[in-house]
């Protein structure tokens, strides 16, 4: 059964009254430590602000925002969180949202973005990957949630071969350190020719069997080669004996976009996938909070 519902990254309400953001850049030529510090110290103490309205609104579940350190992961840009010069106030900041959030019962997860591809051929991309996935690790511990704090990826690509592919990725995922191999979920795609949930348990979990694949529905639409509820079987299976439930990806279609692109709202029910076990949802509507609220208003008449 279904036990939280919880939105990705940003607050429409808030930010209808006051930018309460926490992915403030700058453009690439206009960087410096000292504008990132600025940017990251405004990100880092809005987030608690988010969370802070999740639970007066009974939202138990918030992915967090990948550019709270803007050029961070970036290959020629990085830096450290030390590099910054109010890099104690930051780490404060986000201790304290974290601290809140967990005493708020509250589950926490975040989603690099789509260049992160572990089985990449070309090593110039996996790096950037390795970095982005370390960024989003120590996001966590900054946070203070350890395993439970899911980095969730997709596989990257097929390359011609699937097999291969697979290989590649166990190779990446076996050099990772052990704090983000805990972290670390797959999802499947939203192509034919991409990776769907069987296509993960039949090639990547064998390689890696430790990892915890995420039912994404939306995305299950376009790429099914197994029913929704054996999808949601298998991805739920990988999560038995860890330190929380399965996750899950919910969307729908963009009306007069193309048919993989996500809707603003929910007007579907969620379809149920089991009544033995407990599953939390993560709806990746457009409209972000507003989605949510609208969502539990019409399932409560």
């Amino acid at each position: 059964m279904i036990r939280h519902i919880g939105y990705a990254c940003k607050n429409i309400t808030l930010n209808q009254t006051a930018k309460v953001l926490t992915d403030r850049t700058c453009r690439m030529d206009k960087f410096s430590i000292v504008r990132a510090n600025e940017l990251a110290l405004k990100n880092s103490a809005d987030l608690l602000q988010i969370l802070e309205w999740n639970d007066k609104n009974s939202i138990k579940f918030f992915r967090v925002g990948s550019g709270i350190f803007p050029f961070i992961d970036h290959p020629d840009l990085q830096y450290s969180v030390s590099d910054l010069p109010d890099a104690h106030t930051i780490q404060l900041n986000l201790q304290t949202a974290g601290a809140f959030a967990k005493q708020a019962g509250m589950r926490l997860s975040c989603h690099p973005g789509p260049y992160t591809c572990l089985a990449s051929p070309n090593p110039k991309t996996v790096e950037k990957s390795l970095l982005g996935l370390q960024m989003h690790s120590t996001l966590a511990d900054m946070l203070g949630y350890g395993a439970e704090f899911a980095i969730n990826i997709h596989v990257g690509g097929v390359y011609e071969n699937k097999l291969e592919t697979a290989k590649r990725f166990a190779e990446q995922y076996a050099l990772l350190p052990t704090a983000i191999q805990e972290r670390l979920t797959i999802e499947n795609d939203d192509k034919e020719s991409m990776w769907s949930m069987s296509d993960l348990f039949e090639f990547i979990l064998p390689l890696c069997p430790d990892i915890k694949l995420v039912l994404d529905i939306h995305h299950h639409r376009f790429c099914q080669r197994e029913s929704l509820q054996d999808a949601a079987e298998m991805a739920f299976s990988t999560w038995l004996g860890f330190c929380e439930i399965p996750k899950v990806h919910y969307s729908e279609s963009k009306v007069g976009a193309r048919p993989q692109a996500h809707s603003d709202y929910i007007t579907e029910t969620i379809p149920a996938l089991t009544y033995s076990l407990d599953y939390d949802i993560m709806v990746e509507a457009k409209a972000k909070d507003l989605a949510v609220l609208e969502y539990r208003k019409k399932q409560q008449k």
